[in-house]
């Protein structure tokens, strides 16, 4: 008996599941291939042999292994980066472009165990025994590779020992006022009141009348004239704030030099359906200094439009313009396996549970003892400075090389499954 075959003329579904491989009733099999070998199939649904390679250059040297990755931009855009035993090299258009050579810090027994995903210019490079980097194309000669820096996270367990953090600063704007002018800057608002101080003052459960009606300002002035940059503030509302109705419900945080001429940093309308003593966290993106800090407000008064009261008030300093202040551990348990800060925690990120139940992140600035580190601290102003007990300390240590077992996971927002992307899912051999 003669066997009969159907003629095959497209293969646009290219290689199938073998799990498909009996399924003839399916339109896409008529389309598929078991198995694509050295073949490349074509939109139009032809098919045709894979092209072969040419020699563009030699490799810096030639005895040692090297390894070849793709670094594609766009169809316009291409290149294959030569990695080598603590360097990289690009090619472009059949050709290594110009003289650019990166350092790196991969040895070249390691280069094969290198994993990598790439978006746009960057590509992040990860390997156990390395801390991730990133590679940075800025221009067609200018590449840079550098350590990628993780922001809040990922972190360890949360702490279960008796071990206390207590830190030396909050990161607010403004120090804990005992009066307008006192302990140091200028608190002000609308009406001139003598106790305006108290919206800065740390007391969070307080009912403070900041303006007679249902519009006004409360105000800062930076002590000796100084500029600070603010990227974040909480508010909270009077212990009041559901009886009388009297807090504002809209407002514009503003930076000024001069006192005269005002910068809106923030803007926020319709916060309504406060609680009482209830806090609420803003954050805005800014990067200018001020040496006054004011929020101006409205829709305060309740029905009445008199009135206007709120309990607190926290500006925080931005983290790179913090100088860097003491977290002091109780003890050395639960640290680094009870060893104590280490030099190599410096960069490393902790997350601390404030007494108002908010968790911050700050980052390692330097280490003075094994109990003693100093930080800035990120996201906003911590309520107190009351020692912390809930704290986590981030799982990669910049200092060691450590097996992160996270590599690459969640960096940019990428997800690792755009590696396969990069290499190509179909495996033409």
């Amino acid at each position: 008996m003669t066997t009969l075959y159907p003629v095959q003329d497209a293969f646009v579904r290219g290689e199938i599941s073998p799990r498909l491989h009996a399924r003839a009733s399916l339109d896409l099999y008529r389309a598929a291939l078991s198995k694509c070998e050295n073949f490349v199939t074509l939109p139009h649904g032809g098919i045709r042999k894979r092209g072969g390679t040419i020699f563009v250059g030699e490799v810096k040297s030639a005895a040692k292994t090297t390894r070849g990755i793709p670094f594609i931009f766009s169809s316009e855009q291409a290149y294959c980066l030569e990695f080598g035993d603590f360097y990289i090299r690009v090619y472009a258009y059949g050709a290594r472009v110009g003289t650019v050579e990166i350092a790196s810090p991969y040895a070249e027994a390691d280069l094969f165990d290198l994993a990598y995903v790439q978006s746009a210019d960057q590509m992040w490079i990860s390997h156990k025994d390395y801390p991730p980097k990133v590679l940075t194309r800025t221009a067609h000669q200018t590449w840079t590779l550098e350590d990628f820096e993780f922001l809040d996270g990922p972190y360890d367990d949360i702490n279960e020992t008796g071990t206390t953090l207590t830190p030396a600063e909050t990161s607010h704007l403004t120090p804990a006022m005992t009066g307008n002018t006192t302990p140091g800057g200028t608190v002000s608002n609308a009406g001139g009141d003598p106790d305006a101080y108290q919206m800065f003052d740390r007391d969070r459960v307080q009912n403070i009348l900041i303006a007679g009606d249902s519009i006004g300002y409360i105000r800062y002035r930076n002590a000796s004239a100084a500029q600070r940059v603010v990227d974040a503030y909480w508010i909270t509302a009077a212990s009041k704030a559901t009886t009388n109705f009297d807090f504002f419900t809209a407002w514009e945080i503003q930076g000024s030099n001069d006192g005269a001429n005002w910068v809106t940093l923030d803007t926020r309308t319709a916060e309504t359906g406060w609680s009482n003593s209830e806090t609420r966290f803003y954050e805005f993106t800014n990067s200018t200094a001020y040496e006054y800090h004011q929020i101006v407000f409205s829709g305060g008064g309740g029905d009445d439009a008199t009135h206007t009261r709120c309990a607190e008030i926290a500006f925080h300093i931005k983290a790179s313009d913090q100088t860097p202040f003491n977290l002091t551990a109780s003890s050395i348990v639960g640290i680094n396996g009870d060893a104590g800060f280490q030099s190599s925690d410096v960069g490393r990120a902790i997350r601390l549970l404030g007494s108002d139940g908010r968790w911050r992140w700050a980052r390692i600035t330097s280490r003075t003892s094994p109990t003693v580190v100093k930080i800035v601290l990120h996201n906003h102003a911590l309520p107190n400075l009351s020692p912390i007990t809930r704290w986590r300390l981030g799982t990669f240590v910049p200092g060691k090389y450590v097996e992160t077992g996270f590599a690459l996971r969640g960096t940019a927002g990428l997800q690792p499954q755009i590696l396969g992307l990069c290499l190509g899912d179909r495996r033409l051999r």
